[in-house]
């Protein structure tokens, strides 16, 4: 047999290998749009993007999720004057393979064209680069005699040339399977290897707080930072084109890169430091303990304190409020607290209040849309809830299924229309503060999940 032939056969091979490996993954699955579990809408006003985790696209800043791209994609949404619901996948494979689904608008991820399957893929306009780089210790050399092994990330975007660094050393590179960028950058800082490949605006981001490592050399051309685009959605695509186009040109893409990738940028300095990684607050410890005996995650709870007092111990709410828990004093008696009791014991109550609220959604069948009906109760009050899953029990015919139904008619909740239905109980609310509650908490949230383990 020619030789060509046999590389023929081999390339059809690997085609009906990675199909089947696609249909596995995928195609038998009932996986759903976001992390919430929300079922794909292909809706003209609505963008779905699944942006993966990239320590200066997204990232907390007091309080907020911000970053490069997920500012990106809001501003998009924001001009074209569409809603858009941004999922975060942290793990590089699940990002990569989400790149041949159908379940997203728009895959902001990094994709490494010289892959095979890539050839298949609808790339948008380039939105920014970026380059490899070779990270090291400031103390290690680099072996002439010996092999150099360097590691890199998971769907790292580009290939790396190791022969502008040297000449005459010997390379082996080593290919992460699920390890990022910033894990690796744990494992060099650690000596648990000595080089490491990452693109170089994540190095600016990551480096001023690695101060024993360093920038040892370029190990690659160029590459476009680009966004997949669903193949079904030709009129969006073109949008989204046009909008990259003209939003590169302006001011604000200018103070967005000198924001986030530049290496004095303060907003990275102060909100993505090794330390602040570390812990949520300086009551990380306090909460993780009163929230494992109701197997509460400790990120959620985190995410309502800093929206209630953003940690402060002494504040007095509307109505009487108190306390880093900000409870109603009615509240706070049913777990035995009071405006005299001591931190611990407030977030003790707050934390048993809220399992409280959890509780009473276990119903709604998913996790996601429970939390976010239990932010809003903790702020409206579990009255208002109930009275907004009554009617949309009775208008939806019993579609108390997801936090968007449910929010609906908690909206619904300031027309007399349907504050004085006979479901209601409670009478008038103005949902719509604890609909914008109970989304940034859940936002907030989804960053702490990314961020702190």
């Amino acid at each position: 047999m020619k030789k060509g032939s046999v590389s023929y056969i081999v390339f059809i091979i690997l085609c009906a290998a990675w199909c089947i490996m696609l249909f596995h993954k995928y195609g038998n699955s009932e996986k759903t749009h976001t992390s919430k579990d929300v079922p794909f809408e292909n809706s003209h006003d609505t963008i779905h993007a699944l942006l993966f985790y990239h320590a200066s696209d997204y990232f907390v800043y007091r309080g907020s999720p911000i970053g490069f791209q997920y500012d990106m994609l809001k501003q998009m949404a924001k001009d074209m004057d569409k809603k858009i619901i941004i999922t975060v996948e942290s793990d590089p494979e699940n990002a990569f393979y989400s790149c041949f689904t159908n379940d997203y608008d728009l895959v902001a991820m990094d994709v490494n064209k010289s892959q095979i399957f890539t050839q298949y893929l609808n790339f948008s306009e380039p939105h920014s680069y970026s380059y490899p780089i070779l990270i090291s210790r400031k103390n290690t050399k680099i072996n002439d005699t010996t092999i150099n092994e360097v590691h890199i990330p998971a769907q790292f975007p580009v290939d790396v040339t190791l022969v502008d660094v040297s000449h005459s050393a010997k390379w082996e590179l080593i290919y992460s399977e699920h390890q990022s960028t910033e894990d690796l950058f744990e494992l060099l800082a650690e000596k648990k290897c000595d080089f490491i490949a990452s693109d170089y605006n994540l190095a600016v981001t990551l480096l001023p707080f690695y101060p024993n490592l360093k920038i040892v050399g370029r190990i690659g051309s160029d590459f476009n930072r680009e966004w997949v685009l669903n193949p079904n959605n030709p009129m969006l695509n073109d949008s989204i084109n046009n909008w990259i186009d003209q939003f590169k040109r302006t001011k604000k893409y200018t103070a967005l890169c000198q924001r986030y990738h530049s290496t004095n940028s303060q907003v990275i300095r102060h909100s993505f430091g090794k330390s602040s990684r570390g812990s949520i607050s300086e009551y990380d410890a306090i909460i993780k303990k009163h929230c494992k005996p109701y197997d509460l995650d400790w990120r959620f709870v985190s995410s309502i304190i800093f929206q209630e007092t953003k940690f402060n111990t002494d504040l007095v709410g509307v109505g009487g409020s108190f306390g880093i828990m900000q409870l109603m004093p009615e509240t706070a008696l049913n777990y035995g607290i009071t405006d005299t009791s001591s931190v611990e014991e407030q977030i003790r109550g707050g934390i048993k209040h809220i399992y409280s609220l959890y509780k009473k959604y276990l119903g709604i069948p998913n996790e996601e849309d429970r939390l976010y009906v239990t932010a809003a109760a903790y702020n409206a009050g579990s009255g208002h809830l109930q009275d907004a899953m009554a009617l949309c029990t009775k208008y939806e015919k019993d579609s108390v299924d997801s936090w968007r139904n449910i929010f609906k008619y908690l909206s619904l909740k300031s027309q007399k229309e349907y504050y004085n239905d006979p479901v209601v109980r409670c009478g008038y609310y103005p949902g719509n503060h604890s609909i914008k509650y109970a989304k940034e908490v859940m936002a907030r949230y989804d960053a702490y999940r990314i961020q702190y383990k």
